[in-house]
């Protein structure tokens, strides 16, 4: 991703399409520079990404957010992210120990 105004390279967005079905696709990474986080840049990605992807005909994003994340769960929640499909990871809590929730958003 490149910032509009002086296209520097200002983060990574990864998605698979057509997975887990034809109609959907898999969000698998995003990442905004620690210099430029909390600017907004992340939203507008994303609101991007989400009115691009609605136009192409695919009927659903899905992410996969760790647990212990409470910034990145609040904001793919804000996002619309609030459809949740799966907890995956240990069963137990601690600091040794994770787990991932997926999320969807029905477009």
């Amino acid at each position: 991703m490149r910032n509009k105004e002086d296209q520097n390279i200002i983060g990574i967005l990864s998605v698979y399409h057509g997975y887990p079905s034809t109609d959907s696709v898999y969000l698998e990474f995003l990442y905004i520079d620690k210099r430029i986080q909390k600017q907004g840049f992340g939203q507008e990605v994303i609101n991007q990404f989400i009115e691009l992807i609605a136009s192409l005909g695919y009927k659903e994003i899905r992410i996969n957010v760790a647990v212990k994340n409470w910034p990145a769960l609040k904001f793919w929640i804000k996002s619309g992210f609030n459809h949740a499909s799966g907890i995956y990871g240990d069963h137990e809590c601690s600091e040794t120990t994770y787990a991932n929730l997926e999320l969807i958003k029905i477009l």
